[in-house]
């Protein structure tokens, strides 16, 4: 092997170095990129659903959630209900003072059947109407009805003037069925 001169030794080290440290800062700044992303994302969800508000962080939550079943069962996925039942769970435990949506909300967690879920989002809607109607401090939280839903109607939350009816579903001709029946918002 032959011996190389330092001159060259120093090229190479030097070579390196600019390639590692320009490697490092394009990544670097790539990552700063996706987590500005991430950010601007995260504020836009975030803000969204900071338009209606509680009086209580857990409420924040619960409601936050409630919506999150909603959706899920809109686009008939019992899976992710499921999932966001259990942490609805946890929410409504942290909370302390809603025993009947804790049961509601157990029984939707430990179901995957969809059928079974719409059915359960209707007694869970009905047992926490008080929480989210005596408790706003802004915003507004509009409670929906479908005649048909169930087969002997039922209520649902929304967030949303618009009637997307979470007992239909969206792949359905009656995803629209419904109306705003009641207006929440602060005193």
């Amino acid at each position: 092997m032959k011996k190389l001169n330092f001159k060259t030794v120093l090229i190479i080290v030097v070579t390196l170095s600019v390639t590692i440290t320009t490697f490092g800062q394009q990544n670097h700044d790539h990552s700063k990129m996706n987590h500005k992303k991430g950010m601007m994302k995260g504020e836009v969800v975030q803000q969204k659903m900071g338009e209606t508000q509680f009086n209580d962080a857990n409420l924040n939550k619960a409601y936050m959630h409630y919506i999150m079943i909603n959706k899920a069962l809109v686009k008939s996925q019992p899976k992710k209900a499921q999932m966001m039942s259990k942490m609805l769970v946890d929410i409504l435990n942290n909370y302390g003072k809603a025993s009947e949506s804790l049961i509601a909300a157990n029984k939707l967690a430990e179901s995957d059947n969809l059928e079974n879920q719409r059915k359960t989002f209707a007694e869970l809607t009905i047992s926490m109407e008080p929480l989210f109607k005596d408790n706003i401090t802004k915003g507004k939280v509009y409670k929906n009805f479908c005649p048909m839903a169930n087969g002997s109607g039922a209520y649902w939350f929304s967030d949303s003037e618009n009637i997307v009816n979470p007992y239909m579903g969206a792949e359905s001709s009656m995803s629209s069925c419904g109306s705003a029946k009641e207006t929440f918002k602060s005193i």
